[in-house]
């Protein structure tokens, strides 16, 4: 005869088996693109300035080294990535440079700028469902914030539409080698990642990404290959180097003359 521990436990048990058939069921669904979206993402990116000074790119750092700053402008619509499954979205630009300048030497990706971008509200949220049905009550002589929104869906703009520009790095760019200046064929990336209330995340180059959100042809979010300029020294150094040695050679001397 089953007690009540075993009972409980085989209701529990019962219970976690359905729950995870149905997050898979959600899961799988989420994967299908329903309703059909009506656009691709794409972005379009271009470098603005670039700038290799030579310091402590950390308030951690230990020592000076060369890094890279990075403006840049973007304009994304992102907004078919956002679906029923879509808990938030995740932007960022990497900055894709060779390892070395020898020819056939690898790449070094960096990532400089990202951001999260949740997903939009829904009627069927729970800080709308709980306005609509349990309205805050206003007191005497006092009017509630939220009373004039009891009833009604917060109206939100269109998520995943990005336009920025001369936009600043989050981050700078640095290499093993402590050298970042004249390297030459170097591009930036826009890439995303969609994190679902339930299932896998994601990724641009990955096959669901392929599947769901693959890049419009032409707007791959590539900009054109740049060169990292020469380190960008202090103005003192950038004369001394400029006037270079005083000390004059031997023989080109003019001889004093008194009068």
């Amino acid at each position: 005869m089953h007690n009540t521990i075993t009972r409980v436990q085989n209701a529990f048990g019962f219970f976690t088996s359905c729950a995870f058939a149905l997050a898979a069921l959600i899961a799988v669904l989420s994967v299908i693109p329903l309703p059909t979206p009506t656009s691709s993402p794409s972005a379009s990116i271009s470098v603005r300035n670039v700038q290799v000074v030579k310091g402590r790119p950390h308030y951690h750092s230990t020592k000076r080294e060369e890094y890279a700053n990075i403006r840049f402008d973007l304009t994304a619509d992102l907004s078919s990535l956002f679906t029923w499954n879509t808990k938030q979205l995740f932007v960022y630009v990497m900055a894709s440079y060779p390892s070395s300048n020898t020819i056939g030497a690898g790449s070094s990706d960096a990532v400089i700028w990202d951001m999260i971008i949740p997903a939009p509200s829904t009627p069927y949220s729970f800080q709308n469902l709980k306005a609509r049905y349990f309205p805050e009550k206003s007191t005497k002589g006092t009017r509630s914030r939220k009373s004039s929104t009891s009833g009604k869906t917060k109206e939100l703009a269109k998520p995943g539409v990005l336009t920025l520009k001369n936009q600043k790095p989050k981050y700078q760019i640095t290499d093993p080698s402590g050298i970042m200046s004249e390297r030459s064929n170097a591009t930036l990336v826009v890439g995303w990642n969609v994190q679902p209330w339930v299932g896998a995340l994601i990724w641009d180059q990955s096959l669901l990404g392929n599947r769901i959100g693959a890049w419009k042809a032409g707007k791959v979010g590539r900009s054109g290959a740049f060169d990292f300029p020469p380190l960008k020294s202090s103005k003192t150094e950038a004369v001394k180097a400029e006037e270079g040695s005083k000390t004059p050679e031997a023989g080109s001397a003019s001889p004093a003359v008194s009068i």
